[in-house]
């Protein structure tokens, strides 16, 4: 089968890898459209140690599953492959085993591929009224959604999402939605326009203060000058939620202020994973608008010049259209 590989600190199309298989628990899938990010970014750079098929954003068709129930369902997927018998799974902690693999990124093979593997029960179904294009960005959706749940608004607290990426612009969405005075801060005009589109608040990076005025700080970069501005921007015994992928940057010269946040008592909280089902309600119900979210799309066949164009910071979504 055909597949985007990494090998060697090189990412190239393979014509002839070989098939996957399953094994008991597992479907193989025919993924439809992949969704790439910074994070495959990362892996393609040889920034993120993985060796392996790129991929780990996706819907698809499960094609084989020892379950036949499954069979002909599309799917979108959690990307944590946990023993379930491990001592984090059992707490249902199994998303944050240090031993777990991780689809596309670490020690199992992703979808960027004509064919992938997956546990089902890392598997959501995609009912029909929900378009392919949309299903790919239900793992960014469930991020985004996750991202503000922890952030424990209560009534209409001042609220800014640093960061003008898919994540950033879903966070800005979720918590408008949830009763919060929001803005997103950006320094580029396409998401500016997708958020006066959009009807939600929004400012140009250099033209907002570091008062220490924001109840929560929602930082999605994963850069740490992002981090630095938000500590600055958030109020004593504010919050900031960290949503990003983290960005390696050893020419950063930008420390963590310890003291600025041990001052000012400042939550920090991580927010990485989150619920497919709860992505899919949203998608159904209409809660996020998301058009305008894929900016680019490629065909498999160019999947490098897709792996290019998500590098490029105009874009926002970038798509590989499989078939």
């Amino acid at each position: 089968m055909r597949a985007v590989c990494r090998t060697k600190q090189e990412v190239y199309l393979d014509s002839d890898a070989p098939d996957p298989s399953i094994g008991a628990g597992q479907a193989l899938i025919r993924p439809t459209h992949v969704l790439l990010d910074t994070t495959d970014v990362s892996v393609a750079r040889g920034e993120t140690e993985f060796e392996g098929i790129l991929g780990h954003q996706f819907v698809g068709v499960i094609e084989q599953c020892e379950d036949p129930s499954w069979v002909s369902k599309r799917v979108v997927g959690l990307i944590d492959i946990t023993n379930p018998d491990s001592e984090l799974a059992k707490r249902g902690l199994g998303a944050h085993d240090p031993d777990r693999r991780i689809f596309g990124l670490r020690g199992r093979d992703g979808c960027l591929a004509e064919r992938c593997v997956l546990e089902t029960r890392n598997l959501t179904e995609v009912p029909h009224g929900v378009e392919d294009e949309h299903a790919a960005l239900a793992l960014s959706i469930a991020r985004a959604i996750h991202a503000g749940q922890i952030a424990h608004i209560e009534g209409r607290p001042f609220v800014s999402v640093l960061g003008d990426g898919l994540i950033g612009l879903l966070c800005a969405q979720v918590m408008t939605r949830r009763n919060a005075s929001v803005r997103l801060l950006s320094d580029h005009e396409h998401a500016l326009e997708l958020c006066a589109k959009w009807g939600t608040k929004h400012r140009h990076l250099d033209r907002v203060g570091r008062r220490g005025d924001q109840d929560v700080v929602i930082e999605t970069t994963g850069s740490a000058e992002a981090f630095d501005n938000a500590i600055r921007m958030v109020r004593p015994l504010g919050t900031v939620v960290l949503a990003g992928n983290a960005i390696p940057n050893p020419q950063s010269t930008i420390p963590i202020d310890h003291t600025l946040i041990a001052e000012k008592e400042i939550r920090v909280i991580g927010a990485r994973s989150g619920s497919l089902s709860e992505a899919i309600r949203a998608m159904t119900s209409g809660d996020i608008d998301l058009t305008g979210l894929i900016t680019k799309r490629h065909k498999f066949e160019d999947a490098i010049g897709a792996l290019r164009s998500a590098q490029d910071p105009e874009n926002i979504g970038v798509l590989v259209v499989m078939d």
